[in-house]
């Protein structure tokens, strides 16, 4: 049980802290709820904070200097062994179940967590912890452990300068001393937080990670450790109200805060200042009328909560893999065995090594009992997290049961005959095979190379797919890297849009260049055709979106081209930077398609709007060693139909005739049901944007409907 730095007594309440914390961490993780889930680790840094400064402050009142050497010892033992263990059993447990592609970057994150540098690989590679939506990593929570640890390599230092050196040197007395180091931290907490306000507007993706971000959050517990003597004189009457306070601060945070906020400047200050309530009401005084936090079963949680941190995580991570329809059953499971291995990891690794003798230097060989039962725990543990995790590797998924479905969708503008042989009817007979298989095809390019190589070269070699880090100051030079076909082509096509709009370029390409167009590519990342402010996947306004948007229209004035073709991504009615969602979002996009729909008509022979695929699954995410293709399938999400019928309204037939409006959803599912391939082409690269391959090979549907009438 872990001790304050007044004489010793038991913090249950501390314990309780822990217990609320870990809790709130694994139901973010578990049920995204509550939204501010992610505020707990903010409360275990305030805890880890008063703790370890209290326990060196105690050692330095005790023996009157602090010793570094045994410090880093205790907190190897404490840290190193279990976390060793989980990162070799999530590897092992990863690369018997995700792709080679998946492994690897899983791989590197374990040397990062090994390296308690996972925070920074985290910051260097631009996740986004808040809006995780990608492939998660089973082992990206060790990003909290590396900044504990990298904040604790400075710390101690500073505690034994100001009260050792200081003192001695200076001539201060023990409580002067203790003033000039409550008068230093206070300085690093200050410096800290003033940098966690600018870097979380600045750089938001970094300061979630960054220990320079969020050791203002570790110093506010050491303040309060300093602060102790202080504490001491707040009157018990007070004491339990103080708590509640704190308590009530915490489950507001955890309710109230959504991903959406900066973290962690300003409101990571909300669970700091609540956890310090907390954790002062209960400093020096008795701990009344604390139930909720010291009652036995809060305790307990907060005496494993350190095996709860680090099984949760990959548990849910590898159970999502392989059940990948998950619900309540799998969150009770995924809930149970995190329990049940931290209750075991922590009695048979965790307890038995902190208290061992490990890395003592004159310490005499602990009993042989004692040895043998960290022996037997430990393997123990191994064998058991072993045999779950081979067990649930070779448990084949639930056979998948063929959807029924309707017949097949044909596209505006392709044959809707009878006659199956219609480029449209064959792709859907091709879409209702792949919904039905039970086995993966071979699939070309296959599943563990899909990356960024797999989308369109246009985008990923020709770099025309233009943004702030490509985008040329002239557009012109860009636009001319960008024309493809014979030059003296007597047809010009142009493609206007953001990525998705050049995810259909190979299959455009293929439909209009043996036709005799020559294909000029205007996109621009992140840049819908339609005049509305957006913002940016890093939460900023896309400064260069409007200027681009003008340049492409000028250009397609200009041109009068025979043809253009138009396509945005679905994501557009997420991210306006009017904050519309809803029928708000979905009106506001309506009104610029109109607008861009009459510009268009003025100005080409023929206008192509061409509907955005419906978002599918990541390869990386659902296609594992077990998988069957039915585990990767999808449904059209709402955004994408609000998309459809909000870029069709804006359409007015009677006024621009030469417009047309191409519902492609039939190119990619069949009755709402999508499959994650067609033929051997796998769909998307990445969830959202076309492989060059699958592009292509809607050439013939896009060679019947991009027919210039």
């Amino acid at each position: 049980m872990r001790t304050d730095n007044s004489g010793g007594r038991k913090r249950y309440d501390i314990q309780g802290l822990r217990a609320l914390a870990v809790v709130l961490v694994i139901a973010d993780h578990l049920l995204a709820y509550p939204t501010g889930g992610f505020i707990g680790v903010d409360v275990f840094f305030v805890i880890s904070g008063f703790v370890i400064t209290a326990s060196l402050i105690r050692e330095h009142d005790k023996n009157g200097r602090i010793s570094l050497a045994d410090f880093y010892r205790r907190r190897a033992r404490r840290i190193l062994p279990l976390a060793s263990v989980v990162i070799v059993l999530s590897l092992i447990a990863s690369w018997a179940v995700f792709s080679t592609a998946r492994f690897a970057g899983i791989a590197q994150d374990g040397l990062w967590a090994f390296l308690s540098a996972a925070n920074w690989h985290l910051a260097i590679i631009g996740t986004d912890y808040m809006q995780a939506g990608g492939t998660v990593s089973p082992l990206q929570h060790f990003w909290s452990l590396a900044v504990e640890e990298q904040f604790y390599i400075v710390w101690p230092w500073l505690i034994v300068l100001m009260l050792g050196w200081g003192a001695s040197k200076l001539g201060r007395s023990s409580s002067g001393a203790r003033r000039s180091l409550g008068l230093a931290m206070l300085a690093v907490v200050g410096a800290s937080f003033v940098f966690a306000m600018w870097e979380s507007s600045a750089a938001p993706t970094v300061a979630y990670f960054s220990t320079f971000s969020r050791a203002w959050e570790l110093g506010c517990g050491g303040l309060l450790a300093v602060l102790a003597p202080v504490l001491l004189r707040i009157p018990d009457r007070v004491r339990p109200a103080l708590a509640y306070l704190g308590l009530a601060g915490i489950i507001f945070g955890a309710f109230a805060m959504t991903p959406e906020l900066t973290f962690p400047g300003p409101w990571a200050a909300v669970p700091v200042l609540a956890t310090m309530a907390v954790i002062s009401a209960g400093t020096g005084g008795k701990q009344r009328l604390l139930a909720p936090l010291t009652n036995r079963a809060s305790r307990y949680l907060g005496d494993i909560s350190y095996s709860l941190y680090l099984w949760h995580f990959p548990v849910i991570i590898l159970l999502e893999a392989l059940r990948p329809s998950s619900g309540v059953v799998d969150h009770a499971i995924a809930a149970a065995l995190t329990l049940a291995l931290s209750a075991w990891s922590y009695h048979s690794i965790e307890e038995p090594v902190r208290h061992s003798q490990w890395l003592e230097t004159k310490a005499a060989k602990a009993p042989r009992e004692t040895g043998n039962r960290l022996v037997f725990g430990a393997v123990t543990t191994l064998a058991l997290a072993a045999a779950i995790v081979v067990s649930f590797t070779l448990a084949k998924a639930a056979p998948v049961t063929p959807t029924a479905v309707a017949p097949p969708v044909v596209s505006p503008g392709a044959s809707s005959s009878a006659a199956a042989n219609t480029p449209a009817a064959n792709l859907s007979q091709e879409l209702t095979l792949a919904l039905s298989a039970s086995q993966w095809p071979e699939l070309t390019p296959a599943i563990d190379t899909l990356g960024n190589e797999a989308k369109a070269p246009e985008w990923v070699e020709d770099g025309c797919l233009a943004d702030e880090r490509g985008a040329l100051e002239d557009p012109t030079e860009n636009a001319a890297r960008c024309t493809y076909g014979d030059a003296a082509a007597k047809k010009t096509a142009v493609v206007l849009g953001d990525s998705v709009a050049i995810s259909y370029v190979p299959g455009i390409r293929a439909a209009l260049e043996p036709r005799g167009f020559k294909v000029l590519v205007y996109t621009m990342q992140q840049c819908p055709a339609a005049e509305v402010d957006v913002i940016k996947s890093s939460k900023s306004a896309h400064p260069k979106c409007a200027p681009f948007r003008t340049w492409a229209l000028q250009q397609v004035a200009s041109i009068k081209p025979d043809m253009v073709v138009v396509s945005s991504s679905t994501g557009t009615l997420a991210r306006l930077a009017s904050g519309a969602t809803g029928g708000a979002a979905a009106d506001e996009w309506a009104e610029a398609s109109k607008k861009l729909y009459a510009e268009l008509s003025a100005s080409a022979k023929q206008v192509f709007v061409l509907d955005p695929p419906p978002r599918g699954r990541k390869f990386a995410e659902c296609a594992t060693k077990i998988s069957t293709p039915g585990d990767c399938a999808s449904k059209v999400q709402q955004l994408s139909l609000d998309m459809t019928a909000a870029g069709r309204s804006g359409l007015d037939p009677a006024r621009q005739p030469n417009v047309h409006f191409v519902d492609t959803v039939g190119w990619f599912c069949v009755a709402g049901n999508c499959p994650a391939f067609a033929g051997t082409s796998p769909m998307h690269a990445d969830g959202a944007h076309l492989t060059a391959a699958y592009s292509k090979s809607l050439s013939p549907v896009l060679s019947e409907v991009l027919a210039v009438k």
